[in-house]
């Protein structure tokens, strides 16, 4: 259910102090939250001391650190998988 994307950052990101406008890659975090929401956060630039959303949108972030383990983790059970189906397919074929 998550979709990677191409992005560049819009006039609002500029607002919030970003000038970057060179294409990124990522996910969306709203996406990633309703499957992984340990890896989404408060956007750091959106909080204010106490913890509060300065603009009142409740900007996220994406940890893409802690997503890694969880992909690791996804290729070695789809590669298990693959062998396992492979192994059914040489038993069925003797």
């Amino acid at each position: 259910s998550l979709n990677g994307v191409l992005y560049t950052q819009n006039e609002l990101a500029e607002k919030y102090g970003y000038h970057d406008y060179t294409q990124k890659v990522g996910v969306l975090a709203q996406e990633v939250q309703k499957v992984l929401p340990e890896v989404v956060a408060p956007a750091p630039f959106d909080m204010d001391e106490n913890g509060n959303s300065r603009s009142g949108e409740n900007y996220l972030t994406i940890q893409y650190e802690k997503i890694v383990p969880i992909i690791v983790q996804a290729i070695k059970e789809q590669q298990l998988k693959i062998s396992e189906k492979r192994k059914e397919e040489q038993t069925e074929r003797k």
